[in-house]
């Protein structure tokens, strides 16, 4: 048998001494004191929440008259600044990003004052936060910040009594030092001050673990209330996504018309006046000058035939007629880069569907050819879930991003977007490159 391998030989810690380290270490870190910070301020947040409740509510209930209904719509807009307040401190102290949620669309006059304010959801929502902030605040301020404020005081007690000691008078008045005391315990000697002190430092190592718990409920509140709803969110998904949806079939239909007025059209002219030469020619009796007239016609018949073939493919592809599998081998036969292509999918998926993935390949394959540096790739479409997943990998120099400047990959993520899909790139440097696509099973 060959020696054992300890964690000197692995060069990695035991289990227990990692716990240790991290028990030990988490008072110092950032995360802890941004969250005594956020502790300390969850009380008086929390009050100040509670009176801009209390007043809300007060109006509400006072907002049968119309004469009150304005004070309402404004105390409203008070909770909904609290709600950003605290949207602001969970960035920037709990480094939870949570998105602004929208407002309703403010109509003219009085009314669209009132439906502006009093039917923002956004704003009811910051209500029932600030509601629960009260005792969660109370809780936070207890645990986040109280047992830090108390681990502090012991740690220093030693210096506290030395720069300013507890004395009291006996009955035969004489002043003693007592020190601190506890159920009549005085710690009035140095050695009982390094047991508080010893407290103390305790107190400062468990604190961050029992903030803990208040500041996760937090985390789960903030984005649930003060957060865009599902409806929302849902809802500036499809407006986003018919934007890009209208501007891509803007765009395509401008394709079009330049194509055919540049190519087809312009062809279709020159035919037309070919063909007029040759009808004169054959009315002057000069046959063969009619015949070879007439044999260009028919060449740039041909020609025009077969552009508008390129044009008709760029909106519908004629290798789908066969099936999604078919239409990507031959894809990857043209492609300038060696290509596997694997299709598994339970049954054919549909005409958009299969045209959206076959442009998505298509212009991945072409972008890898451009900028990759690759010597091998893959496209694959699975099932994943209830819908499609096309996958397509390069051994490249990596390096892709949505976000470069002038990225063909943010256009087609935009495009897959118009189709309810996602488009998502992992591609470090050096590569490998993995460009996923996901795609409901039907449009």
């Amino acid at each position: 048998m060959g020696p054992m391998k300890t964690s000197e030989h692995t060069g990695q810690q035991p289990p227990d001494r990692t716990v240790i380290h991290r028990f030990l270490r988490e008072p110092f870190t950032a995360r802890s004191w941004r969250g005594v910070l956020y502790s300390l301020l969850s009380l008086p947040l929390a009050l100040l929440g509670l009176v801009a409740v209390v007043l809300t509510v007060v109006f509400g209930v006072l907002s049968a008259g119309l004469l009150v209904s304005p004070l309402l719509a404004l105390f409203l807009s008070l909770d909904r600044w609290f709600g950003a307040l605290h949207r602001l401190l969970a960035r920037l102290l709990l480094e939870l990003e949570i998105p602004t949620p929208l407002r309703p669309r403010r109509a003219p006059g009085l009314s669209g004052f009132l439906g502006h304010h009093l039917g923002d959801p956004a704003a009811w929502r910051s209500v029932a936060y600030l509601s629960l902030r009260v005792p969660l605040g109370l809780v936070q301020f207890a645990l986040g910040f109280g047992w830090w404020a108390y681990g502090v005081l012991f740690l220093c007690y030693p210096v506290l009594r030395l720069v300013e000691p507890i004395r009291e008078t006996d009955a035969h008045g004489v002043r003693h030092e007592v020190g601190f005391e506890v159920n009549g315990f005085h710690f009035d000697t140095w050695q009982r001050a390094l047991l508080v002190s010893a407290v103390g430092l305790l107190l400062l190592l468990i604190a961050p673990w029992l903030a803990r718990g208040p500041l996760a409920l937090d985390r789960w509140l903030l984005p649930r209330l003060l957060g865009p709803s599902a409806t929302s969110l849902r809802l500036a998904q499809l407006v986003e996504t018919r934007e890009h949806a209208i501007n891509e079939a803007a765009a395509t239909l401008r394709r079009i018309e330049r194509d055919l007025h540049d190519g087809a059209q312009a062809r279709l002219v020159a035919l037309g006046m070919r063909l007029g030469r040759a009808e004169s020619r054959l009315a002057k009796g000069d046959a063969v000058k009619a015949q070879e007239l007439l044999k260009e016609s028919r060449q740039e018949t041909k020609e025009i035939i077969q552009e508008l073939r390129e044009l008709v493919r760029g909106i519908h592809p004629p290798a789908l007629d066969s099936g999604l599998g078919p239409a990507l081998t031959t894809l990857a036969a043209r492609s300038a880069i060696p290509t596997a292509v694997r299709v598994e999918t339970p049954g054919r998926p549909s005409a958009p569907v299969e045209t959206m993935l076959y442009f998505a390949a298509a212009e991945l394959l072409a972008n890898a050819g451009k900028h990759s540096g690759a010597g091998r790739m893959a496209v694959s479409v699975l099932q994943h879930g209830n819908g499609l997943r096309l996958l397509v990998t390069d051994d490249g120099r990596g390096g892709a991003r949505l976000d470069g400047a002038g990225s063909g990959l943010r256009g087609l993520a935009e495009r897959v977007r118009t189709a309810d899909g996602v488009l998502t790139v992992d591609s470090p440097p050096g590569g490998p490159t993995t460009v996923t696509v996901d795609l409901p099973g039907r449009l």
